[in-house]
């Protein structure tokens, strides 16, 4: 059969290629720079690490700071009961009498700390877990569309302030998006620079909860004396500390209690203590003794403090964070647009204001950067190895010219099999780079070989393609053959590694059909340029 396939198909190509090698080599140059333009034009968007379909969808309620628990507790409730009606909605689909969710889980008071992010506690927070059936009992069935319904059934929840639905991951990332502002003394522009900046992110389509770090704390009477105290005998610390004998008390007497000391507090009866109100009506003492209404020496505003202070070496920061759907927007083109239009302008209205890109953006520079540096060393001791072995350092180049061709296979596997390029995807191609350069060194071995005995370099070529296609072709088949299991799994686990298994089978794939016809065009042209220069000058 190979046999059969080497004399009728491939024979005829290899000559063809060798009379019109230049030809090649412009269509395969020519079919890297397409490969690379697909990339460029988000035909084959690039992620830091894809959402899998995982089993498990939370969602996180966060309500104002002092909101009781009751009101948690509740809403959280309501979370609960609508998961379930995901059972009515999807049971038929999926055609099975248990239904979609099979648990839910539920804490209130808390939010547990989970990779990058945060934890949380309070009376104001929750969060709701619920557990599906396995992904891939599911059919065609994503756990996006689950996501989506649940948050539909949710519907508007009064008072929240913060209401997340996102799914389970399985591995490291980061938030999508996640955009540090760094202000400078001035914290209420800082804070109008975050509101635009959620505005502006909320009008890309596939962004949702688009929150930011900065949580208002509870509401509180703020208290500030007044100029004329000062002449009374009056100061801000005989204020604040007659307010908080008023209202927790002061000790009058110890009584002792058989083994029990016991501390006998003097304070404002139950009814005034439980009234914020009663600040206003207070009486201060002064050194002699009189009491003068506390609005005579204080001024009593309403307002917030700030719950929490976020500083990055020592200047305040808001954080605003988004959500997103991968299958409808890519984040790395939303902060590339935005660092391109919307940033700019930002800071032309805010001077002082800068920026830094956290979440996965960060993690996306800070892998890349370093997974350069190691495949540069990398290519590097392939280059040394092959030419200690050729005693060239032509050949070792023409051999890992086959390298860019693995990279056009992994592209259009992505393209063919409708998946994103991730780490993983990068991961594999940098696997596959050691591979196919394999299939190119035993090809210009074997015309080395052949070239010695004299014979025309060009016949040299035809036979020796001829003689090494089918190790050549085996080769690969077997490797491919081996990956093939990994790249039709459809379990949940399996789907991180399903880019690596499309970018080391596809770009293997690419590269033999390729190495088996580019790289004797590639070795002619090298010849073609060595004679042009080894003729001697009249």
């Amino acid at each position: 059969m190979l046999n059969v396939v080497i004399e009728k198909y491939y024979t005829p190509a290899l000559k063809y290629v060798v009379k019109n090698r230049y030809f090649a080599f412009a269509v395969g140059l020519g079919m890297l720079i397409i490969s690379l333009g697909i990339v460029a034009g988000g035909y084959v968007p690039f992620v830091f690490f894809p959402k899998g379909e995982s089993d498990w969808i939370i969602a996180e309620v966060g309500y104002p700071l002092g909101t009781p628990y009751e009101v948690t507790e509740k809403t959280i409730e309501h979370l609960e009961n609508q998961a379930f009606k995901l059972n009515d909605y999807f049971g038929k689909r999926l055609g099975n009498n248990g239904g979609l969710v099979i648990n839910t889980f539920a804490l209130v008071g808390m939010i547990p700390r989970r990779d990058w992010k945060p934890g949380e506690t309070g009376g104001h927070c929750g969060e709701v877990w619920i557990e599906l059936v396995p992904s891939e009992k599911r059919r065609d069935l994503s756990v996006n569309t689950v996501l989506n319904k649940w948050r539909g059934l949710t519907g508007e929840i009064p008072g929240v302030e913060t209401l997340t639905f996102t799914t389970l991951e399985g591995g490291p990332g980061g938030n999508p998006i996640e955009i540090q502002l760094v202000g400078g003394a001035d914290f209420k522009q800082l804070r109008q620079a975050a509101d635009e900046l959620k505005t502006e992110i909320q009008t890309y389509p596939g962004t949702f909860a688009v929150t930011d770090n900065f949580k208002p704390g509870k509401e509180e009477r703020q208290v500030k004396i007044k100029e004329g105290a000062k002449s009374l005998g009056i100061t801000m610390s005989d204020i604040a500390r007659q307010l908080r004998q008023a209202f927790y008390g002061d000790e009058a007497l110890r009584i002792q209690r058989g083994r029990d000391d016991l501390k006998v507090l003097v304070r404002y009866a139950e009814p005034d203590r439980r009234s914020i109100s009663g600040i206003e009506d207070m009486r201060i003492r002064t050194i002699d003794g009189q009491e003068i209404p506390i609005e005579e020496v204080a001024d009593i505003t309403h307002g917030r403090s700030y719950s929490v202070i976020h500083r990055v070496d020592r200047k305040r920061v808001i954080t605003v964070i988004s959500n997103l759907d991968e299958s409808i927007g890519n984040a790395s083109k939303i902060v590339a647009d935005l660092k391109k239009d919307f940033f700019p302008k930002l800071i032309g209205r805010y001077p002082g204001l800068e920026y830094d890109l956290e979440g996965q953006e960060k993690r996306t520079r800070e892998s890349l950067g370093s997974l350069k540096k190691g495949y540069v060393l990398a290519l590097m001791g392939i280059f040394l190895l092959l030419a200690s072995q050729f005693r060239s350092y032509i050949q070792p180049v023409i051999i890992m010219m086959a390298i860019p061709f693995g990279l056009i296979g992994a592209i259009a596997g992505h393209l063919v099999m409708g998946l994103q390029i991730t780490m993983i995807s990068i991961f594999g191609i940098v696997a596959l780079s050691g591979i196919v350069v394999n299939d190119s060194l035993i090809l210009i071995d074997f015309i080395n070989r052949a070239s010695k005995n004299n014979e025309e370099i060009e016949t040299a070529v035809i036979e020796s393609g001829k003689v090494r296609f089918r190790p050549v072709l085996l080769t690969s088949i077997t490797t491919i053959a081996g990956l093939l299991p990994l790249l039709l799994e459809r379990s949940f686990q399996a789907q991180f590694l399903i880019p690596m298994a499309v970018s080391i089978t596809f770009g293997l794939l690419v590269a033999t059909v390729l190495t088996l016809l580019y790289v004797p065009s590639l070795y002619l042209i090298v010849r073609d340029v060595r004679n042009i220069f080894a003729k001697p000058v009249s």
